[in-house]
């Protein structure tokens, strides 16, 4: 009598990897090959006074007006900037990360679907003057020209083990980059989005979601933008009250099925 083993996430997660992907095949297929002219060069983040789509699109209106107005002050200091110090640990991840976007913005540059000048892209929208009266942030790649299927806006994302596994985008940020990748969509006038999470950890796999622009979000999160810039111009904090009204709750669509 044959042996029954018990039955593991494994073919699962095999399964889930098994879509129409866009970006992720040609990525594999060019990742076979050894890089003989890339370079990964690490540059820290410069500070300004602007909303950012990674951090600032989801959190309570209360929340981002305290923030902003510590961020004015830092700003306004003259002096030596103190460089603020991260355990090792996590600045190992902010390497491994900024590595990984190098390397998938290299290939994608190689196989000819992307530019220079479309890697690290800038974009911003202003709707009055003052700090945190703008919207700025870059893309990844935009646009990326992916044959037979069209423009698309990238974003990578790295991810442990455990969140990479997960049927779906992790729920703990879920919400976060679908509004984050909305908002480039706007600043690039761009329809569609593929996030591209890239597993960390061996075997470092990639898999991809399709997004389309989602303009109620959009609309949703420029108003809420806007109202705290009104509150930091005259200098009234926003109640727990308003947190309700400008609250994204059910604005959310998630990615499209593949």
């Amino acid at each position: 009598m044959a042996t029954k083993f018990p039955k593991t996430n494994h073919l699962n997660f095999r399964r889930d990897m098994v879509k129409r992907h866009k970006l992720v095949p040609h990525l594999d297929r060019f990742l076979i090959t050894e890089p003989e002219d890339f370079q990964f060069v690490y540059e820290p983040k410069k500070s300004d006074d602007g909303w950012h789509p990674s951090g600032h699109c989801t959190p309570p209106v209360t929340e981002l007006y305290e923030g902003a107005l510590e961020a004015i002050e830092n700003l306004k200091h003259t002096g030596p900037k103190v460089k603020r110090e991260r355990p090792a640990s996590l600045q190992k991840t902010f390497l491994v990360g900024h590595f990984w976007h190098q390397l998938l913005q290299y290939a994608c540059i190689q196989l000819g679907f992307a530019t220079e000048d479309s890697i690290e892209c800038a974009g911003s929208r202003r709707w009055d003057k003052g700090p945190y009266c703008w919207a700025t942030g870059s893309a990844d790649i935009a646009p990326c020209v992916i044959p037979g299927v069209g423009d698309y806006l990238i974003d990578f994302k790295t991810m442990n083990t455990r969140d990479f596994k997960t049927n779906g985008m992790p729920a703990w940020v879920a919400e976060k980059y679908e509004a984050q990748i909305n908002i480039y969509l706007d600043f690039f006038d761009m329809e569609r989005a593929l996030i591209v999470p890239v597993q960390k950890d061996s075997p470092h796999e990639m898999k991809e979601f399709e997004f389309v622009r989602n303009q109620p979000l959009i609309d949703a999160v420029y108003e809420k933008w806007e109202f705290v810039s009104e509150c930091i111009a005259e200098g009234k904090a926003p109640s727990k009250l308003d947190n309700d009204s400008f609250s994204l709750e059910g604005l959310f669509k998630g990615p499209v099925a593949q």
